[in-house]
């Protein structure tokens, strides 16, 4: 009788076990070294939230190749010397995927470290091409587009779609992200524009935002300019902004996705006339299903929805990532890097996404353009998509 029952409880026990041991190797860490304090939270912040969000729909729906994901994280503190300890923090606790701040300046150590121990990282929406086989290495990928890629989108929007004929630029120094920025509008701007079209380049610090000769020599120009372009982001920016309008410069202003949100107009009051390309609108009807449930789920989960658009890419981040695995079969970093480099024109979460072996990032985008009106930032209902991919050689300067 004992056998018997033996010869029963024992595969039964087995099958236990064997099932726990597989629900146990079922699992896919993914690490966040990113700013949960600081100023860098104003860029992290959103992105990783709607990273939460994905796992939660991804997880519902058998993970990702089956393993359900979990988060870890370490705060990077919004200072770059941190990024690498955040890093091996989250690699130390299993990652197997990392996913780093939202800057190449902040978060390119952890970029560093994952490279050198073979885990494939993803900012999650930095603007620098650095993230990429020339910067980090070839397991650096970033959510975002290119700086320049911003510049050249709203030259081209700027010129071709309002019509707009002279331009003055505000370059804010301090960042790769806004010189490169800066550098691409200015590249784009002169070739379809004409140089003559520059009416001028002026510079500022992000932490000294006075620009009173600045703009003391924007009033002097025997011909003042149809629209000013601002490369820079909060603080210093709104700063920036809110001088140039209280000077009586009333013409249109466009700066880069870094500075979508509501969060700052409140420091700019009255501002109008002034435009963000973005990939969603995330502060009411956007004209993708698709962004307004992500914003639905997001204040579900929350509390509050996204305060910029930089949500999205955040999502983007592991949407991309599951599609490259699932069809490698595999979560090896090097197969899904090779899936990754084999996107052309995939679909993504407001928009559409192309790698390649030599550039991880988008070097050519489409954005719904978003005007400042009444403190609110509303969608034009304006899609526009570059006519021109800023070219390889351009991506690294600045």
């Amino acid at each position: 009788m004992y056998k018997l029952l033996a010869s029963l409880i024992a595969p039964a026990i087995a099958l236990a076990l064997a099932t726990t041991v597989s629900a146990a190797e079922k699992k896919l860490i993914i690490g966040l070294a990113v700013a949960q304090s600081g100023w860098m939270t104003a860029y992290d912040g959103d992105p990783s939230a709607a990273i939460q969000v994905a796992v939660d729909d991804f997880n519902k729906k058998g993970g990702i190749l089956g393993h359900k994901v979990e988060l870890v994280w370490a705060d990077t503190k919004s200072n770059p010397t941190q990024a690498g300890n955040a890093a091996t923090e989250v690699l130390e606790k299993g990652a197997k995927f990392l996913l780093a701040s939202c800057d190449f300046d902040q978060g390119g150590a952890a970029a560093v470290v994952a490279q050198k121990r073979g885990v494939l990282v993803m900012s999650v929406c930095s603007g620098s091409p650095k993230w990429g086989p020339i910067g980090v290495g070839e397991l650096a990928f970033s959510t975002g587009h290119a700086a320049q890629a911003d510049g050249y989108l709203l030259a081209e929007w700027a010129y071709k779609g309002r019509g707009w004929k002279t331009a003055y630029v505000l370059r804010d120094t301090t960042l790769t992200y806004t010189r490169s920025q800066c550098f691409g509008f200015i590249q784009r701007w002169t070739e379809i524009a004409g140089k003559k079209a520059l009416l001028g380049i002026d510079e500022f610090k992000n932490s000294d935002p006075s620009i009173a000769t600045q703009i003391a020599r924007i009033k002097a120009l025997k011909t003042q300019p149809e629209v000013i372009f601002i490369c820079s982001y909060v603080p210093g920016g709104a700063t920036a902004i809110r001088q140039v309008r209280a000077a009586g410069l009333n013409q249109p202003m466009m700066t880069g996705v870094a500075m979508d949100g509501e969060y700052w107009l409140k420091g700019v009051p009255g501002l109008k006339n002034f435009y963000v390309p973005v990939p969603g609108n995330v502060f009411g009807f956007d004209p993708s299903k698709e962004v307004n449930g992500l914003v639905k789920r997001f204040k579900a989960k929350h509390g509050k929805p996204p305060a910029s658009a930089l949500a999205i890419f955040g999502y983007r981040a592991l949407q991309m990532y599951k599609k490259a695995a699932e069809r490698a079969g595999t979560l090896d970093s090097q197969a899904v890097r090779k899936e990754l480099e084999k996107f052309k024109d995939e679909p993504i979460m407001g928009g559409i996404a192309t790698f390649t072996k030599d550039i991880h990032i988008q070097n050519r985008i489409r954005a719904l353009i978003n005007e400042v009106k009444d403190g609110k930032m509303k969608s034009t209902g304006e899609y526009y998509t570059s006519e021109k991919a800023v070219p390889f050689e351009m991506l690294f300067k600045e």
